[in-house]
Formats: structure tokens, C-alpha cells, sequence
């Protein structure tokens, strides 16, 4: 039985499964970590952790997992790993969601894919895919503030922009859809970027959507695109149990 954690600036997401099935899954706020979130019965094997909210939070989920006196490992980036390689510039700094990702990815499909994370943070990446070798490559992609730090950014930084709820409209007529119109078109820009280079070396592309918005960004998708988008909301976790079983 295998414990996934994905650590994330917000939400803590985690996963007991084996390779029969899922036995339970969950979610919490991540400021919430110093919690007992983790309360079972069976024996875990191993516990394997993607980390993207700093070292405090490892150093107290370190703790609360002690209980269950079995490995825990916290994931790091690979230069390559199985079928994978990492071409970012320092394979290190690589997040390690993201990394996890493309793990997942590479494992699921054989085809060229641009992998798009919508929470705190965005992430769109471009994996290639070389038919030939069968092997995917992480070859980079682009990081913008998610939604709800757009918005408090504004909200913080400028006198009349206030963070209120908003909807998609264009051309927009009031400052918050504004705002959220505004992040929309800039995250569905660069997807479309994305897709175009990845377009330019391969005739076979996917388009995954992950994270909290995940949907928002699906739902104004330009028509020409939404045959490419398929919606996986746990890619990190789904990383994770790729490695597990490496």
C-alpha cells in the first residue's frame, strides 16, 4: 500500500492506493498540514511526497509521518527516468509537480502533449515525444500567477481594483470581469503559444488540463482546440504512483 501526498501552495492532495485500486482520497488546505490528516488501519508500504510549499512544511509532515515506520520519500526531479528525460537547464530546479506530470503523462500517452496546471500558480509545458525511441522529453514551458494571486496582486497593489468575483465576457464592462477575463485570455494565449511550437514537431498533440480551474480555463477553450483537451485532475498524484512503481 502506497501513501501519495502532493503538496501544494494551497491544497494538500493525497491518495492511498495500491495497484488494485484507490482506498481512499482526500484533500486539505495545506496551512492545515500541522493536522492528523492520516488515520489508517492498513500497513503502508511507502510514502512518496511531491513538495512545492517549502521546507517548514516538509519538516512537520516528516513528523506526522513518522506512525507509520515505513520509507518517505520526497519526490526530486530526474535528469531521466524510465522513459522520460528532463531537458530543463538545471534538471534540479524543476518543480517537482511538474515534473511529476510529465512523469504521469509519458506513462499514459505516447503522443506529444502540452501539460497545463491551473491553481496558484499556471504551468504550461511542452512534452515531446520521439515515436521512433519511444521516449518523451520535458522540454520546458511557462509559469503565470493563477487566478486568485491575479487578482490579490491587483487588489493589493492598485488603489480602485478590487479583488470581487468576475466572469469571462468580451468586451468586458466592469473592473472585475475585467480581471478575470483578462486571465483567462492570457493563460488560453499561452496554451495556443505552446500548442503551436508543439504543433510544429509533431502532427499529434495533446492538450491536458489540470488543477482547480481546470475547468474555467475548458470551458472558453477556443473551438479549434477542445478536440486536443482532456481534463486529469490528479496528474501529480498520478506522477507519483508512476514512480512508486519504477
Amino acid at each position: 500500500m502506497f501513501l501519495l501526498i502532493d503538496i501544494g501552495n494551497t491544497k494538500t492532495k493525497w491518495m492511498l492506493r495500491d495497484k488494485d485500486r484507490i482506498y481512499k482520497h482526500d484533500s486539505f488546505l495545506t496551512e492545515d498540514i500541522d493536522q492528523d490528516h492520516f488515520e489508517f488501519d492498513v500497513a503502508i508500504k511507502k510514502v512518496l511526497i511531491s513538495n512545492v510549499a517549502g521546507f517548514e512544511k516538509e519538516a512537520i509532515l516528516k513528523i506526522k509521518l513518522k506512525k507509520f515506520s515505513c520509507p518517505v520519500e520526497f519526490i526530486k526531479a530526474h535528469k531521466k527516468l524510465n522513459h522520460l528525460i528532463n531537458n530543463y537547464q538545471d534538471e534540479t530546479k524543476l518543480g517537482t509537480d511538474r515534473w511529476l506530470s510529465a512523469l504521469s503523462v509519458s506513462h499514459e500517452i505516447k503522443k506529444t502533449a502540452v501539460i497545463v496546471s491551473v491553481g496558484t500558480a499556471v504551468t504550461i509545458d511542452y512534452v515531446s515525444f520521439d515515436e521512433k525511441k519511444s521516449q518523451h522529453t520535458f522540454e520546458g514551458g511557462v509559469i503565470l500567477p493563477g487566478l486568485y494571486l491575479t487578482k490579490n496582486a491587483l487588489a493589493n497593489n492598485t488603489a480602485d481594483l478590487k479583488n470581487s468575483e468576475g466572469v469571462v465576457q468580451m468586451p468586458p464592462i466592469n473592473t472585475a470581469n475585467a480581471i478575470e477575463s483578462g486571465f483567462v485570455l492570457s493563460v488560453l494565449g499561452n496554451i495556443k503559444s505552446l500548442f503551436d511550437l508543439a504543433s510544429s514537431e509533431s502532427q499529434d498533440v495533446a492538450i491536458i488540463l489540470s488543477g482547480g480551474d481546470a475547468e474555467l480555463i475548458d470551458q472558453h477553450m477556443d473551438k479549434s482546440l477542445k478536440k486536443y483537451i482532456s481534463i486529469k485532475k490528479d496528474l501529480v498524484l498520478e506522477g507519483l504512483y508512476v514512480f512508486a512503481n519504477i
